[in-house]
């Protein structure tokens, strides 16, 4: 079984998870909202982050078995992120942004400090 969660999905404990912890986790994990600070397309086992709520202190918990956990509501769709899709754009992160620089046939392939300040205006 293959479970899913993207970065920042609401997730809680799933009720035969609950079941099975000590009466004081449980009270402390019960009905409680987190969100995943990690995406399952990274990483197997989320961290999920309980914010502080009343009584509950802030927990983080690292590496939890996606089988303990189920779907509350998925990460909302960001500007940037719905007008990527709608252009058809692919975005990478990882990959230097594209700069249209033309080097002149005299400069020996090297760029003039001026045209080195237009780079990053």
């Amino acid at each position: 079984m293959n479970i899913e969660f993207p970065l920042a999905a609401k997730v809680r404990f799933t009720q035969k998870r609950l079941s099975i912890l000590t009466p004081r986790d449980r009270q402390g994990l019960a009905g409680r909202i987190g969100i995943t600070q990690t995406d399952s397309s990274v990483v197997s086992k989320p961290t999920v982050y309980f914010p502080a709520d009343g009584p509950n202190l802030e927990i983080r918990l690292f590496r939890v078995d996606p089988s303990h956990l189920e779907l509350v509501e998925l990460p909302p769709h960001t500007e940037i992120a719905s007008s990527l899709n709608e252009s058809d754009t692919h975005f990478d992160a990882h990959r230097p942004a594209e700069v249209d620089a033309t080097v002149s046939a005299d400069s020996g392939g090297r760029l003039s400090q001026n045209e080195m300040d237009n780079l990053f205006d």
